[in-house]
């Protein structure tokens, strides 16, 4: 078992190779070390039961092909501590496709469920291809961070969503380290903060869901208001929704804000943007939030 540490950045698909370039260009000038573990296809099938066991217990399950060789991958229900996703993930190598539930630990399964009814009951419900680009890096503080650079495709009932990203994984070291990294890049290149897996990307094709605008509801967190505030800065990338609206929701967010008394530091950096902070600055502040919601003892976590 391995504790998974991610943080997801979006490159403007016209610009993407370029820009991947020239982050490893920065890299190369910043970091201790970088090596470049070259380019890969991988094909990957998820799966769930008809009644989405897997969706409901927050947990993914997915099979990979990669040169060839297929590996399983079970990832359980964790954390999302602002734009950082931190949870529990097991891979183990298989023979196929389809995933043998049995090959997992028996303990990582919750109390009570029966693998068998669940691997009878499996179903492929989506796909996501593409090609990778890793560099592995390793800070001046010590830290080993994973980057690659992700094309290809998400495809579901008929559908398909492009797939173009960057992902840093924390391999060892502290967790600041993957987000005082993130933090340079977005400073430096037109990046974007994620909040979607492509697993999340392809059970809303799967259902044929599409991603809708969300507005704050009197009940969120303020976590809830980064995921819904990212989830609708996607949809202004894809022209299904205004400037404006998105303005107007920083505001309503900034007011929320104002309100709590543990947030003085983080709206104060938000204040000095003003009304309509410029794409850059408000990905470098979005960023600034995901770590203040963090808590202390998790920011230091050594993995």
């Amino acid at each position: 078992m391995s504790l998974e540490v991610e943080l997801k950045l979006l490159l403007p698909a016209q610009q993407a190779a370029a820009i991947f370039t020239a982050v490893a260009d920065y890299c190369h000038q910043q970091l201790a070390a970088v090596e470049y573990l070259g380019e890969k296809t991988l094909l990957n099938a998820y799966f769930d039961t008809a009644d989405q066991w897997f969706r409901r217990h927050d947990s993914g399950l997915r099979t990979r092909q990669k040169q060839g060789r297929f590996e399983q991958t079970l990832k359980l229900a964790g954390q999302q501590h602002g734009a950082a996703h931190i949870r529990p993930e097991y891979n183990v190598p298989t023979t196929g496709v389809v995933p043998v539930l049995t090959d997992f630990p028996a303990d990582v399964w919750p109390a009570g469920t029966d693998a068998a009814a669940l691997q009878v009951n499996l179903q492929e419900l989506f796909r996501t291809d593409f090609v990778r680009q890793t560099l592995l890096l390793q800070t001046v503080g010590g830290a080993r961070i994973e980057l690659v650079f992700d094309q290809g495709t998400v495809l579901g009932s008929g559908q398909q969503e492009l797939i173009c990203e960057l992902e840093l994984e924390l391999q060892s070291g502290a967790v600041a380290e993957i987000f005082n990294l993130a933090a340079a890049l977005v400073q430096q290149f037109p990046l974007q903060l994620g909040v979607q897996s492509k697993a999340e990307r392809g059970y809303l094709l799967a259902k044929q869901q599409p991603l809708q605008w969300q507005d704050f509801g009197p009940t969120d967190t303020p976590a809830d208001y980064l995921g819904t505030f990212l989830r609708n800065q996607l949809l202004l990338n894809r022209g299904q929704a205004t400037q404006a609206m998105l303005e107007l929701q920083w505001q309503q967010w900034l007011k929320a804000l104002a309100a709590e008394p543990a947030a003085a530091a983080i709206l104060a950096l938000a204040d000095a943007l003003g009304l309509q902070p410029s794409p850059q600055a408000l990905q470098s502040w979005l960023l600034q939030y995901s770590i203040w919601l963090l808590e202390p003892a998790t920011l230091n976590r050594i993995v």
